[in-house]
């Protein structure tokens, strides 16, 4: 028998009781064009990390604080690192991302209007080799715990009605993270370039069934990294999820994502080509609430 959540108000509460959110997420990713694409072969966008659950609902007023553990791992064919070919990439990436916002009471354009950053550090191995200057390949290993970048949103708008919520944001991710371009340093956790992020999410909810489904799709425009030379091409980035609650305090479902990216990587310094890349993933996901 479905659990019946018949207070709204109770629900948007629990949304934001991050800290107490305890959520799993296996995504696999099950497609992908050019690896090669985008400069290290990453992004500023990471799949997943919008959230797990009530991902449109407005937050109660005041003060959140939220912690997210990322965690990716994967290989890389061919792709650049700080403007040196790499072939046979293995990485694996580690980011915790703590997060503060402010929700202010007083309705700004009939919505919930909050402020807030997020920090993110972490740690980060990669494997692989690297073409020397006669075109042989020169294996490697190397490692790095820092600073990422820093993401600053000045505009989030949250709208609700009956079982339907809206939100607009606009996030700016700043290149405050650790980088380096000096011989035998070639992992990063910052890209040292500046993204624009506008993201429109919907979330339907029914406290009657107890099933959510939210989606959350942006569009992300990138600068060109000034020491590289290497410009990144635009991004569009899906993440959906559906969760059915099975007890008051325990749902199940589904997360997804798709990526693509929708201009080509270009500058003086993209030397393999003007690459665009897709990929997709699925998996399973629960939330416990306690």
């Amino acid at each position: 028998m479905t659990p019946q959540l018949t207070d709204p108000a109770q629900a948007r509460r629990n949304s934001g009781c991050l800290l107490l959110l305890l959520a799993s997420c296996l995504v696999l990713p099950v497609g992908s064009d050019s690896a090669q694409a985008a400069e290290g072969g990453g992004s500023h966008y990471l799949p997943g990390a919008v959230g797990d659950i009530f991902l449109a609902l407005p937050p109660e007023p005041g003060f959140q604080v939220a912690n997210v553990s990322w965690f990716q791992t994967g290989s890389l064919g061919t792709t650049l690192l700080e403007g040196q070919v790499g072939l046979g990439l293995e990485t694996d990436t580690f980011i915790n991302m703590t997060s503060v916002s402010y929700t202010f009471e007083q309705p700004v354009l009939g919505g919930r209007y909050t402020v807030g950053m997020a920090i993110p550090f972490g740690y980060a191995t990669l494997d692989g080799a690297i073409t020397g200057p006669l075109g042989g390949r020169l294996p490697f290993s190397d490692s790095s715990f820092a600073l990422s970048d820093i993401a600053f949103t000045p505009i989030q708008l949250n709208w609700s009605s009956g079982p339907w919520s809206f939100r607009f944001s606009e996030t700016i991710i700043a290149p405050t993270g650790a980088y380096s371009t000096s011989d035998g340093d070639l992992v990063n956790l910052g890209r040292n370039y500046w993204s624009f992020d506008t993201v429109g999410v919907v979330t339907w909810f029914n406290p009657e069934s107890g099933t959510e489904v939210s989606a959350s799709a942006g569009i992300m425009i990138n600068t060109e990294n000034p020491a590289t030379n290497y410009k990144t091409g635009n991004e569009f980035h899906l993440d959906a999820t559906f969760n059915q609650f099975v007890a008051p305090d325990l749902a199940i479902g589904l997360r997804g994502y798709y990526y693509k990216q929708l201009t080509a990587d270009s500058g003086a310094g993209a030397t393999l080509g003007a690459f665009k890349s897709s990929s997709y993933g699925i998996g399973p996901g629960f939330v416990w609430i306690p």
